[in-house]
């Protein structure tokens, strides 16, 4: 942790050079140095100069271990539950938690794992976890979303609560999982929406607005012309809409870089706006209904109708690839899903390939040449 090296400067004198490192699981936490010169020549002075230094360094080392053990004190006895409690409460008073990502806390909160102090979290008790989850047939790709938050709630407890926990055991886990495969990506859905099955839903849903109040036919309109999430929808405010400019502004629009301030104004399209102009204005909120309330209601309506493997999400993907038949540049397309990078949107363009190809005959080239 302490060493101290000699050293011979330019003008003749001697130095004495004390450096501290202090390593917590495979992580640099603290890397000083301090040299301390002899004052004159000869034996005795030097040896001053590295008495000097090795005080230093043990002081220095003193502290460094003091604050291990009270941060270990603090520690002692916090289960894994506490820390997501912590988590969930600071993170919902400037509502920035997901309702997908509560939901998911909630999971880890009511598991075998909870229990477990967070000193004693070890990789192999994250493992257990996954293959406790595993045995009730959940998804590598479900179960990766647990590590993922986990591995939030681990790394932010400093913000949240004040705690330096080693996320060490978190991390072998971690890489564990991903090389057997016990937790994986998400597998992107291709999933498009008929208009049979559009059809199906509309009418399901006026049928059953009078007792519901949600009037689920306009959010799957809206949700397909505006390709907002369930969870975006629900946020939109009257406050945030510009009419004239046919534009509204998204708070906090999902973005896995920033959480927090990512505001966007996006173009109200197609019929959208007309579809909030029909809201009555009983609330700040443009769709007052509770974002998992409008998924309930979606789901049983698609049950009832007898449409297999829809879920309110692949609206979103509905909309992005009309707004590519339709023939908008990526872009702009961007512009109204909101993506950052054009990389997760190349995977639509093939849907233009394929339009070409339907009016192929019709096509004359001229003149064409060789190209070569």
């Amino acid at each position: 942790m302490a060493s101290i090296i000699r050293l011979q400067n330019k003008d003749g004198s001697v130095s004495y050079q004390a450096q501290v490192r202090l390593k917590r699981g495979g992580k640099l936490l603290l890397n000083e140095s301090r040299s301390f010169l002899a004052a004159g020549v000869g034996i005795r002075a030097e040896a001053q100069a590295k008495r000097l230094a090795e005080e230093w360094a043990e002081l220095l080392t003193e502290k460094m271990r003091g604050e291990g053990a009270i941060a270990q004190r603090k520690l002692k006895g916090l289960t894994l539950k506490d820390l997501i409690s912590k988590y969930i409460e600071f993170f919902e008073k400037d509502k920035h938690l997901w309702a997908s990502k509560r939901s998911v806390l909630n999971v880890l909160a009511r598991s075998p794992m909870a229990d477990v102090a967070i000193l004693e979290l070890t990789a192999d008790k994250i493992i257990d976890y996954v293959r406790h989850r595993r045995s009730f047939g959940v998804k590598p790709q479900s179960i990766q979303q647990d590590i993922i938050y986990l591995g939030c709630v681990l790394k932010e407890a400093k913000l949240f609560a004040k705690l330096d926990v080693d996320i060490a055991q978190y991390s072998l886990a971690n890489e564990y999982l991903k090389e057997k495969g016990m937790i994986s990506g998400s597998v992107e859905r291709e999933r498009r929406l008929q208009d049979s099955e559009l059809g199906l839903i509309l009418a399901g849903a006026k049928a059953t607005e009078h007792f519901r109040q949600i009037p689920i036919a306009d959010l799957v309109r809206f949700a397909i012309e505006t390709t907002m999430r369930r969870s975006e929808i629900t946020r939109l405010q009257w406050s945030d809409l510009d009419e004239k400019n046919r534009t509204i502004l998204i708070r906090d629009r999902k973005d896995p870089k920033k959480k927090i301030g990512n505001d966007q104004a996006v173009p109200l399209l197609g019929t959208s706006l007309s579809i909030i102009q029909a809201q009555p204005r009983t609330s700040d909120f443009i769709f007052p209904y509770k974002s998992e309330s409008v998924g309930v209601a979606f789901r049983g309506i698609v049950s009832k109708a007898g449409i297999q493997d829809l879920h309110f999400h692949d609206l979103r993907h509905e909309g992005i690839s009309r707004l590519f038949e339709q023939g908008y540049q990526i872009q702009e397309v961007a512009l109204v899903s909101g993506h950052k990078s054009w990389k997760n949107l190349k995977r639509y363009t093939q849907l233009r390939a394929v339009d070409l190809l339907r009016d192929v005959k019709s096509v004359v080239v001229e003149g064409r040449g060789d190209r070569r």
